[in-house]
């Protein structure tokens, strides 16, 4: 369960640009932290916040289940349907890092040690028209 005392949740229909914003935020631990928290992966993530956020967005989980499928789902799908699916465009920011994801490819960047945010930031960039070929079963798992 998440570490966090405040969630908050915002919306907006953007109708000049037509898309619908959607923000999720927290104040928890963060994606480096969830890591560190497990012991998980951290020979593959080290100190690189950078790298635990592209881990997270391909689907590494920090989950132990012996008896289940050690994969997380729900950002690295929901990404891959957002933004080769529909069109729209991923932003996170978690800790001392970011990741965004859209039509132009992936970037993850560690920010300055003075730039860090306690916690996660979700931006989702959802378009208000979808392609006529866009089948949300094809993503899936």
């Amino acid at each position: 369960m998440w570490k966090t005392r405040r969630r908050y949740l915002f919306s907006k229909y953007l109708s000049r640009e037509g898309c619908i914003n959607v923000v999720i935020t927290d104040n928890g631990r963060t994606v480096y932290g969830s890591y560190v928290k497990t012991g998980r992966h951290m020979d593959d993530i080290g100190t690189n916040e950078a790298e635990a956020l592209k881990m997270a967005n391909h689907g590494v989980s920090t989950k132990n289940r012996p008896d289940a499928e050690n994969r997380g789902y729900g950002i690295s799908t929901s990404k891959n349907m957002l933004v080769k699916g529909m069109g729209g465009a991923f932003f996170m920011l978690s800790g001392g890092a970011f990741h965004r994801s859209d039509s132009g490819g992936d970037i993850y960047i560690n920010l300055p040690p003075d730039i860090t945010w306690r916690g996660t930031v979700v931006l989702l960039r959802i378009p208000d028209r979808l392609p006529q070929d866009f089948d949300y079963t094809e993503y899936m798992e």
